[in-house]
């Protein structure tokens, strides 16, 4: 019993003096107290350039206090601050500008005070409202060939199913003191139709311009760029040349969860492999061994590199139930350095994984 009651003495007196410890670090210990952590700029103009606000702060502790990094998680913000340390009664001070160009609306951006104080980490806030400038005709359509102004030089579809036709519309803008019309000429695949909404553009005016894409026709899985040329009557520069993307992924209709558990799967064993540092010159080549998962067969549609400085080679592209497979991916390190991260697309019939990306890494010494 007696050695009961020393045992709990002895805890007691330890709890104290940690507390005593806590309690001493927080009264004597490094603190900083902000006079105001947020701060409202109300509403600014886009175009009127960088504005500034200071927090300023004092060390209510008794010991120096130093702040280690402040962090803005927008680089419109830049924190500036004192780099030396704040005695205790001090005053110090963080400077925090804001760019308000490209920022329209409202915002509010935080900065993550970093220091040896007590309290930890401080977030400081500002906020506001920005007016947007007034766009210009040049900000509106930035491409200009002839008298034509477009939005873009670029006509991006984004990713699509291979089963039906997809329409995208720009919007162009005659810059010129004269009407321009465009041709019916298009040189494009037979996969891309142009229709103008109307086909002739006044001075000073803009039309519109609708652009089909046809995957089925295109007949094909990945991503696609193609080139378009439109043309006009004008006496220069009648010829416009723009750049259509696509990313195309075969189409699959909605199945049961019967049909899923029926349905072709691929499982690799590994997706990434990193040959590490080699030398330039090398031929790198690794094998990504793979295994149909599902009930039904396995095709393999296509394999696409991102780079041809790698080769791909695969025996054969159908695999019943729980055969297997390898992809043996070669890099050619002649003509490039540094690191590198080249990616392979295997294109399949598994519904849920019909897209697969295999990556190779490797950094080239020269």
């Amino acid at each position: 019993m007696k050695n009961i009651h020393l045992l709990k003495n002895t805890i007691a007196i330890v709890l104290m003096f940690f507390i005593h410890n806590f309690l001493f670090a927080q009264e004597n210990g490094n603190k900083i107290t902000f006079l105001k952590e947020s701060h409202d700029f109300g509403m600014l103009n886009e175009l009127d350039g960088e504005v500034k606000h200071v927090f300023k702060f004092i060390n209510t502790g008794k010991d120096s206090l130093l702040l280690t990094a402040v962090d803005a998680a927008c680089g419109c913000t830049t924190p500036y601050w004192d780099k030396k340390a704040i005695l205790p009664g001090d005053t110090g001070k963080i400077v925090v500008a804001f760019n308000p160009l490209n920022q329209p609306g409202s915002f509010e951006k935080s900065i993550t005070v970093n220091s040896n104080a007590t309290q930890g980490i401080h977030l400081l806030k500002i906020s506001g409202n920005v007016k947007p400038k007034r766009l210009t005709t040049e900000d509106i359509f930035p491409t200009a060939i002839g008298g034509i102004r477009f939005e873009s030089k670029f006509v991006n579809f984004g990713t699509i199913t291979s089963n039906k036709t997809v329409d995208k519309t720009i919007k162009a803008y005659n810059q010129s003191e004269d009407t321009i019309r465009f041709s019916d000429r298009v040189v494009s695949g037979d996969y891309i139709a142009v229709k103008y909404n109307p086909n002739y553009v006044a001075p000073k005016q803009e039309t519109s311009i609708t652009i089909t894409y046809d995957p089925v026709k295109r007949n094909d899985l990945g991503f696609m760029t193609d080139a378009i040329a439109l043309f006009t009557d004008e006496k220069e520069v009648s010829h416009k040349s723009l750049s259509v993307y696509a990313t195309i992924l075969e189409y699959f209709p909605p199945m049961t969860e019967e049909e899923l558990e029926k349905a072709p799967k691929i499982q690799f064993e590994e997706d990434v492999f990193d040959f590490g540092h080699v030398n330039k010159g090398d031929n790198l080549t690794h094998t990504f061994k793979f295994k149909n998962m599902g009930k039904e067969k396995l095709l393999i549609r296509k394999t696409k590199s991102n780079c041809s400085c790698t080769d791909v080679e695969l025996d054969k592209m159908d695999f019943k139930k729980d055969a297997e497979g390898e992809i043996k991916i070669t890099l050619d390190t002649e003509g490039i350095s540094g690191s590198q991260i080249k990616r392979v697309t295997v294109f399949s019939n598994d519904p849920t994984l019909s897209a697969k990306d295999l990556v190779i890494k490797a950094y080239i010494r020269d």
